[in-house]
């Protein structure tokens, strides 16, 4: 169990790097649909689309990371994408909330 578990902590690996990548790309390459305060709305959910597939494959990841009891580099590849991928969808909560509460205080 322990060596399946190693082989999928690195196959998840490859599938978060990928679907990083491939927001990025998504970002970079759609062309921006809609007029006014929604132009380029497309790109950005399309981003996001890909950026909470990259956060599941690193849960997913950090799970099987545990189940390998994994050591050295392994280690880092398992728990690496969690914290960057659950950091920046923490970030973009932060901001969210804090825009909505923003607007309530201010009054806009």
């Amino acid at each position: 169990m322990r060596m399946v578990a190693g082989v999928l902590v690195w196959a998840l690996f490859i599938a978060w790097a990928a679907c990083v990548a491939l927001g990025f790309n998504a970002y970079m390459t759609l062309e921006a649909d809609g007029s006014g305060f929604t132009r380029g709305w497309n790109r950005v959910s399309a981003f996001l689309q890909w950026q909470g597939y990259a956060l599941i494959a690193a849960i997913a990841g950090s799970i099987a990371g545990r189940v390998a009891s994994a050591t050295g580099v392994m280690r880092f590849a398992s728990r690496i994408p969690l914290w960057l991928s659950g950091g920046f969808f923490i970030v973009l909560t932060v901001l969210f909330v804090g825009a909505i509460v923003y607007t309530r205080v201010v009054g806009q």
